[in-house]
């Protein structure tokens, strides 16, 4: 008996046929996922970055029992409006976080007003994310009343960015990729300081939620 009639169970021709066609098409589409997936991902992540970042800090919020308020949007005195892509409020602080996504390198020092950005055989300057996302702070914490000790910043990049170490000149702004996002929440959390007044927090998620104009600005 040879090797092909010990697999093919008697079944006919058109059967083992069928079964071959089907296990080659799974094998194809096996294939073509894996060859097809990181530029798929690096896609989604650079046309939907807010919404692939979300999941992450979603998780986040699911997992410790925080509140969370996305798309935050408003104005402070009379200026352009500002924009904060997460505020998620936990035991002890108030994070605000804003997505970025660079697929590349970046020549970074966290007090530089900007960084530079190679991106391919390509360099250019950014201005430093860390202290645009800081003013934002800055003006939710004029806007709110909230006490600035409590506001944490947060500036979310992809895990395949390339950053080179920064020193932690703040101990209230920081910048950090998807997959490490949890542990620094995690730290920051684990500091020794009172938890936030459970009542305030409440307070404080009806009143970003009122003053959230997000669709209400007029274009």
């Amino acid at each position: 008996m040879n090797s092909l009639a010990i697999i093919d169970f008697g079944w006919p021709y058109q059967v083992r046929l069928c079964l071959f066609i089907v296990l080659a098409c799974l094998i194809g589409v096996a294939f073509l996922f894996l060859f097809l997936y990181p530029a798929v991902k690096r896609f989604l992540y650079k046309h939907f970055t807010v919404r692939m970042y979300y999941r992450t800090v979603r998780k986040t919020v699911l997992y410790n029992d925080y509140f969370l308020i996305n798309d935050f949007v408003n104005t402070s005195g009379g200026t352009e409006p500002f924009h904060i892509d997460h505020i998620m409020i936990g035991e002890k602080f108030v994070y605000c976080i804003r997505d970025r996504y660079y697929p590349g390198a970046i020549a970074a020092k966290d007090t530089d007003p900007n960084w530079i950005y190679f991106h391919g055989k390509k360099s250019s300057y950014i201005q430093n994310p860390l202290l645009v996302n800081k003013v934002r702070v800055e003006r939710l914490a004029m806007m709110t009343g909230f006490d600035s000790r409590f506001l944490i910043s947060i500036v979310l990049i992809n895990d395949d960015c390339l950053l080179t170490p920064l020193d932690n000149t703040y101990s209230d702004n920081f910048i950090v990729s998807l997959k490490r996002f949890p542990d620094l929440i995690k730290y920051l959390e684990s500091q020794p300081v009172d938890p936030l007044d459970p009542h305030s927090v409440a307070v404080a998620v009806h009143d970003l939620s009122a003053l959230n104009l997000r669709g209400k600005l007029k274009p």
